[in-house]
Order: structure tokens, then sequence, then C-alpha cells
């Protein structure tokens, strides 16, 4: 299982407090194996607020995630591949947005299965897009079976 995570999951682990962001926080603890995939314009998505605001504790907390060295998460540069694949799936697809475009691209390219998202819009322009991908909400039904999924 390969899970690709949109920004607004990593918003809702790390600034939401609530229900939601304790059971992605138990997702994401649920494994020490590149089980989650994400691009590196995830990390450029999610400074962009704590910059704004100088909030250099969650500055650093997202710094760590995306470092290289993390077991947990794979993250995919963004190059001319994915760019190109971008376009492509644009092209085809009217309004869909250019961030959103790169994120479905680096899902199909590093061989995701999953693509959890709270994102409405993307969730209707990804499933049109990607049949192969299974296109999940951050429910707790969705991130139990996934927790288990996940388990060694």
């Amino acid at each position: 299982m390969r899970i690709y995570l949109d920004t607004n999951i990593f918003i809702a682990a790390f600034e939401r407090k609530d229900e939601l962001s304790d059971r992605l926080g138990s997702m994401l603890a649920s494994t020490t194996v590149a089980s989650f995939v994400s691009s590196e314009l995830t990390l450029s998505e999610l400074l962009v607020l704590p910059l704004r605001q100088d909030n250099q504790h969650l500055v650093s907390a997202y710094n760590a995630v995306f470092n290289p060295g993390n077991k947990w998460l794979e993250i995919a540069p963004v190059d001319r591949r994915t760019l190109t694949e971008a376009a492509q799936l644009r092209s085809s697809r009217q309004g869909l947005k250019l961030p959103d475009a790169i994120h479905l691209a680096t899902a199909s390219e590093r061989n995701c299965t999953d693509f959890l998202t709270e994102d409405s819009d993307l969730l209707a322009a990804g499933k049109s897009a990607y049949v192969r991908l299974q296109f999940l909400r951050p429910d707790e039904s969705t991130l139990t079976t996934l927790i288990e999924g996940l388990r060694p």
C-alpha cells in the first residue's frame, strides 16, 4: 500500500486540534517504512501560512517531516517528467489547477494505490483522471482501514 498525502492532510494533522488530527497522527505513526508519498510542492504549500505568521515552531515541524532522512515519507521531486505529465492532465481536464495536477502526476509516477485528500475539487478531478488510484477522504472509517492495513 502506497498512500499519497495531499497538502490538506498535513494541515489537518499538524494544525488542527480535533479527532481528525488525532486519527491522522495515529495513521502517520503506524509505519516506519515509506508507505506515504508526497511532493516537494507540498512543503512549499505548507510553509506559506506559518511563514506569514512567523510561526517558527510549525515551520520547523514541517521541515522535520519533509527531511529526506524521514523513513515513513517518500518526498518526490517536481521534475520535468512530473511537470510534463501535469501539463498533459491539465490539457485534457479543463479547470484542473496546476498544483493539483502536479500532485496527481506525482502520485501516478510513484505508483501510489491511494490518494488521501479533503479537497472536493481534487477528488472530482482525480476520479476522472486516474482510475487506478483510489481517492479517499480522511473520515473515521477510511483512517481505521488505512491504519489496519499499514500495521506489519
